[in-house]
């Protein structure tokens, strides 16, 4: 199979156009090739099918082991699915916590297996700070683990790698970290990054505030859907589906579609539109209606930042 070939048949598996039984063998096909570029889009499409046979253990082997540093980076990130589900492992009531009340159901316990969970939080944990690593695969690391910030470890982490960040990129994945867990000093963060000079560290505090609900975050927000570059538009305009007031966000997005009529653009109304309507189900009560992780993902599928750490970063004209 040519590489175009292979990237065709990846695409199918990544929008669902193919058989889910079929998948898993696909995968690790893809998943084993030589050319990193097939093994790259392998590794976005597999988080569609994180649970099926052999994928998690061949990417937790490309996480440990992959020569490539942008295969090995982007392996450790796409870990993540096993810490966002298995982070109930580590958040589960304590008899002994003053606020535990015994009259509630204990929540269901997590689909990944405590053991998958421990191993990855284990192995992602000595990777993101491995000083023998190189920084783009330890900010990879950050970025999966924030699904877990709320582990004092981890937050201490996600904040000392903020805090003394040796570059740009590394601030990005902090915010991005930020933005997974509800913490008072990550939101007066991410409030602070809207206003930043760089632009791509604006564009992932607009995509952070926007999974916190941050709705303070909007009066900055609403006035960046005109902002001269495309990933801070974008960011600005996806997030009013969450941040904008609800009598308001109707009326707003119609104002956007009429001043940008790209595809970048309705592709960010679109996705705004999507979580307006599942933010409306929630705001009526609809459990059942309320899918906000598949919208989050879609989300970070649309507007993942591909990052050379060779390049330095833009600068500002």
């Amino acid at each position: 199979m040519t590489r175009s070939q292979a990237l065709k048949e990846l695409e199918l598996l990544e929008n669902y156009e193919f058989d889910r039984g079929d998948a898993p063998g696909r995968l690790l096909v893809h998943l084993d090739s030589t050319d990193s570029e097939v093994v790259l889009a392998a590794l976005r499409a597999s988080v569609t099918y994180f649970g099926l046979p052999g994928i998690w253990e061949r990417i937790f082997d490309l996480a440990a082991h992959a020569k490539d540093e942008e295969v090995r980076a982007v392996a450790n990130a796409t870990l993540w699915p096993v810490l966002q589900d298995g982070a109930g492992w580590d958040w589960g009531p304590d008899d002994d916590d003053d606020d535990f009340d015994p009259e509630i159901p204990a929540p269901p316990e997590p689909l990944v297996p405590r053991e998958i969970y421990e191993l990855t939080k284990t192995q992602l944990l000595a990777r993101v700070d491995a000083r023998m690593e190189v920084m783009d695969v330890r900010r990879r690391c950050l970025e999966a683990l924030g699904h877990i910030a709320f582990l004092p470890e981890v937050r201490d982490l996600v904040l000392r790698f903020y805090n003394q960040a040796p570059n740009l990129w590394v601030k990005v994945s902090s915010v991005y970290a930020m933005g997974l867990v509800e913490d008072d000093e990550f939101e007066r963060i991410i409030l602070s990054e809207l206003r930043s000079n760089e632009d791509v560290l604006v564009a992932e505090a607009i995509h952070a505030a926007a999974n916190m609900r941050l709705e303070a975050a909007w009066a900055v927000v609403s006035g960046l859907v005109d902002h001269k570059d495309e990933d801070v538009r974008f960011e600005a305009i996806a997030a009013a589906g969450l941040l904008a007031p609800l009598d308001e966000v109707d009326d707003f997005l119609g104002m956007v579609a009429k001043r940008h009529r790209d595809a970048h653009s309705r592709d960010a109304i679109a996705i705004a539109q999507q979580t307006l309507e599942e933010r409306r189900l929630e705001e009526a009560g609809d459990p059942d209606g309320w899918r906000m992780d598949q919208v989050r993902d879609e989300i970070d599928r649309m507007t993942d930042i591909k990052i050379d750490p060779d390049q330095p970063p833009p600068q500002k004209p």
